[in-house]
């Protein structure tokens, strides 16, 4: 049996990191990394970068080490909970890490989600990441805002989108275009993961690939005779997705692929 399959959600998680050892942050992120569908988007090295990420990046998930070593000093982290609720009103899971239970109570008491031993082991942090999902809702829809006003599009009507300079095009099913004037790098933490950037301008519904010409570089989609490119340099990518339907690892998928 193979313990490392991962199989890909269609939801999409921001997660922040805060530890003073390098050691502990690469060793989080080399497990993590085998989930395509979280997002690191910052380590902090001490408790005012962490509050200052965390409160830049919204992230969906902060693991923080329980104690920060700074120079010879040694403190507990915990009082950054309540010092984030002071600005947020929805928190992130807080997930604590530390070498022994020494902190299990007072993590009781600050309300976190979970609470780690290290060194990581691949097992417990699965069950803790099964456990964050299982609570979360569904994404079915995005908010479009466009100077002033407001639209949301339901996610399984989104066939493709395209950067346009500063602003994002998406083409839904029905043949209609909504313009946001936020740029595509913004949204590729904000889509869940059927989405998937394929070249430096366009994010494609992996739903909807009904094609994939690895000569030309292109691929077609169902509802729109546009053929989307690919780049040379995203190939991988490209193959990751080809090598999901032919597993059928992804939740999404409901189709067969044609190549060529």
């Amino acid at each position: 049996m193979d313990y490392c399959k991962v199989v890909y959600s269609s939801k999409k998680y921001k997660y922040v990191i805060l530890a003073s050892q390098l050691n502990d942050v690469n060793d989080l992120q080399q497990i993590l990394g085998k989930y395509s569908n979280y997002v690191c988007v910052g380590v902090a090295r001490n408790k005012n970068d962490a509050i200052n990420l965390i409160l830049d990046q919204l992230p969906h998930l902060v693991f923080f080490d329980t104690e920060l070593v700074d120079g010879i000093t040694i403190k507990t982290t915990f009082c950054i909970i309540p010092e984030v609720y002071q600005f947020l009103h929805s928190l992130p899971k807080f997930i604590a890490m530390s070498s022994s239970k020494l902190h299990t109570y007072e993590a009781i008491k600050s309300g976190v989600f979970d609470y780690i031993l290290k060194p990581h082991n691949h097992f417990d942090l699965k069950k803790t990441l099964l456990r964050f999902e299982n609570i979360q809702p569904d994404i079915s829809s995005i908010c479009i805002k466009s100077f002033t006003e407001f639209k949301f599009l339901q996610v399984i009507d989104i066939v493709y989108i395209k950067a346009d300079n500063n602003t994002t095009d998406f083409f839904l099913k029905d043949g209609s275009m909504v313009t946001s004037y936020k740029t595509l790098k913004n949204f590729e933490t904000e889509l869940p993961n059927i989405f998937a950037r394929i070249h430096k301008s366009y994010m494609v519904n992996i739903n909807y690939i009904n094609k994939i010409h690895f000569s030309k570089f292109q691929c077609s989609l169902k509802y729109t005779s546009t053929l989307i490119p690919f780049s040379k340099s995203l190939k991988c990518k490209m193959l990751e997705i080809k090598d999901l339907w032919m597993r059928g690892t992804f939740e999404g998928f409901e189709q067969q692929i044609n190549l060529i």
